[in-house]
């Protein structure tokens, strides 16, 4: 059994009501955070917080769980506000524990850009003690079976541990990669050599002089593009997308945000276009460039997000979703120097274009990709990378738990395609509209509420919101349950 949670003086008190306790599934950077404030903030309404969580530590996730050192965060660290109230901490972690002495590439004429690894390592850290102490209970399981009994969540395991909690939070972060239709019937000899870009081994058995196909062109698949350069890879690396579009370069300087998206109802993805135009032009006036125009949207993108009715939300994922992400979620400046030299000397080049079909010619996979306008190519590989980033689709189906949960008609997936539908507070609304006091929703798979929220800053700030209402649900909950004993 666990210890009492952390509990400020004035709460223990002989009228004290027994504390609730709390069941996080997911403990990535998200759970992490929200379990972190929850013991924090819990003033004696937690009895104890759980987390389930199959990786060995608290708060690195998919992202972050990496010993591989060539893998950078895409934000300078003096933007990567992690710690709610204290925007600063990873900053000041990194200069204090000697990283940076050890990582001198890491500095950068648009900032510090440290190792994915190594936010894993401060995330860690913040998060250990709590985990010694017995404030936070780490289970090293998946969830398998999630139900409602007695107004209580009964949670059980992979490996057959079963709680009772009061509330419920989803934290599963992003669910798996998108797959092509064109690799859904491969031989196994074929699917052998396709492989997801993120996991761990997937470059272990590359000749370096081989082809590759990179299917995606974002974030994801210039990292792959990274690890292949660190392992002194020398074949011809193809980046295959839709757009052909990639993520655009940071700019030097240290420009503040600029610009004002909240000052005027935006209510249409076209009055939302015209407006960043309009700012972008006017920053230029100032000898701004225009990435501190998305650093403001980025910040206001919630707001924004808000106003918008449901077809406009719409046309804006359909027709501005990619423009967007690749002027939002910019490359670090050691990739993009090593992209512009891949792409000078041929080594690296981008197609646009749908996989249609892969198969096997002997040594070589013989992709066939149609285009646009309407013409089939032929282009010849060792082997494919997906980078396809996740598929939010029908998240509510994508975990036998949530499926469960979706057919009670406990969790509905967003019919945008974003995540679970919930409101601003991260609770879930069931199908019968209703939020649901007892079931939250943290991280990504609440973007419908939000619209904006992938990066570290967003996902904080999301995440101390949740614990406040958490916390101020169980306050009131605790209250009428003292008053009646007291009736």
């Amino acid at each position: 059994m666990l210890k009492i949670r952390i509990s400020s003086p004035r709460a223990r008190t002989t009228d004290h009501v027994h504390g609730s306790r709390i069941a996080i599934i997911g403990g990535g950077f998200t759970g992490a955070t929200v379990a972190k404030l929850l013991v924090e903030r819990g003033f004696g309404h937690v009895e104890d917080v759980t987390v389930f969580e199959p990786r060995a530590q608290l708060g690195s996730g998919l992202a972050y769980d990496t010993s591989d050192p060539d893998v950078r965060l895409n934000v300078a660290a003096h933007r990567m506000r992690a710690v709610p109230g204290t925007p600063s901490a990873f900053l000041d972690w990194l200069q204090s524990s000697g990283t940076l002495t050890v990582d001198p590439a890491a500095f950068t004429s648009e900032g510090i850009f440290a190792r994915r690894r190594d936010f894993g390592r401060f995330m860690h850290q913040q998060m250990a003690p709590l985990v010694k102490d017995g404030n936070i209970r780490h289970l090293r399981e998946t969830v398998s079976i999630v139900c409602r009994v007695n107004d209580q969540w009964h949670v059980t395991g992979a490996g057959g541990t079963k709680i009772v909690a009061d509330m419920l939070i989803v934290a599963t972060g992003h669910p798996p990669a998108s797959r092509p239709r064109a690799l859904e019937k491969l031989s196994k000899p074929t699917a052998m050599r396709v492989t997801d870009a993120m996991a761990p081994d997937a470059l272990r058995d590359f000749n370096p002089d081989s082809s590759i196909l990179i299917v995606g062109s974002g974030l994801t698949a210039l990292d792959a593009l990274v690890r292949l350069n660190a392992q002194g890879h020398q074949g011809k690396i193809s980046l295959l997308s839709r757009s052909g579009l990639l993520p655009r370069p940071h700019a030097g300087g240290g420009f503040s945000p600029y610009g004002n998206f909240q000052e005027e109802a935006l209510t249409t993805a076209r009055q939302v276009l015209v407006k960043v135009r309009a700012t972008i032009l006017d920053a230029a006036t100032h000898g701004i460039p225009w990435q501190p125009v998305f650093d403001a949207l980025r910040q206001q993108a919630q707001c924004v997000w808000q106003r918008l009715p449901e077809c406009e939300r719409q046309k804006l994922l359909r027709r501005l979703r990619r423009w967007y992400d690749v002027h939002r979620y910019r490359m670090p400046p050691q990739v993009s120097a090593f992209l512009m030299e891949g792409m000078a000397t041929g080594q690296v080049e981008t197609m646009v274009g749908d996989l249609a079909s892969v198969r096997q010619d002997g040594r070589d996979l013989v992709a066939r990709i149609a285009t646009r306008d309407g013409c089939d190519l032929t282009h010849r590989c060792q082997h494919i990378l997906l980078a396809t980033g996740p598929d939010f689709r029908d998240y509510g189906t994508h975990q036998n738990f949530l499926l469960a949960l979706h057919r009670e008609g406990l969790v509905q997936s967003d019919p945008l395609g974003l995540g679970l539908v919930c409101d601003r507070g991260g609770r879930i609304i069931s199908l019968d509209g209703c939020p649901n006091t007892s079931l939250f929703v943290a991280g990504p798979p609440a973007r419908p509420a939000f619209g904006e929220l992938i990066g570290v800053p967003e996902i904080a700030a999301q995440a101390a919101n949740l614990a406040d209402t958490v916390l101020r649900t169980l306050a009131r909950r605790n209250r009428t349950i003292f008053i009646g004993r007291q009736d």
